[in-house]
Formats: C-alpha cells, sequence, structure tokens
C-alpha cells in the first residue's frame, strides 16, 4: 500500500507551494488544524493499482486528490495543491 495526501490551499492565503507544504507540517507539529484556508486529503493506493490512462500511482493519486477537493467546493483557479506520499 501506498499513502499520499494531497495538500490544496487558497492563493489568498498561500505565496507558494511550500507555503503550503509548510503549513501542513508546522500543523502536524502543533497539532493545529486549519490555520489558513486549506484542506487535506489522505488517499491510499495500493502497489498493483493500474487504471488505463496513467502512467504512474502518483498521477492517480494526484486525480483522485483532485476529485476529492474539487467534491468539497475547491477549483483549479487560485489554488495551489500539491501531492506528498505520506
Amino acid at each position: 500500500m501506498r499513502n499520499f495526501v494531497y495538500l490544496i490551499g487558497s492563493t489568498d492565503d498561500f505565496d507558494s507551494i511550500e507555503d503550503l507544504k509548510s503549513e501542513y507540517f508546522n500543523a502536524f507539529k502543533t497539532g493545529e488544524v486549519d490555520v489558513r484556508n486549506m484542506s487535506v486529503f489522505p488517499i491510499t493506493l495500493s502497489d498493483s493499482c493500474v487504471i488505463t490512462g496513467y502512467n504512474s500511482i502518483e498521477e492517480i493519486a494526484t486525480m483522485l486528490g483532485r476529485g476529492e477537493a474539487f467534491c468539497s467546493d475547491w477549483t483549479m483557479d487560485d489554488t495551489v495543491s500539491v501531492l506528498l506520499e505520506a
């Protein structure tokens, strides 16, 4: 099994992907959540997960993370996002 975390945040609150990642890791250390406008979507996939049209498990995890985010009212506009392997 491979574990990932898809992070997405508003560009009103985050200047870059590095800023978003830093907020996520700092919140992990301090236990603070919802410090700035962001969401975290955990994703777990089996190593054998294959979907036609995707070249890697990371691509699949990214699309699942985006799907989760978009179903939670996020958009690609005015956001920064990143997939991290947990």
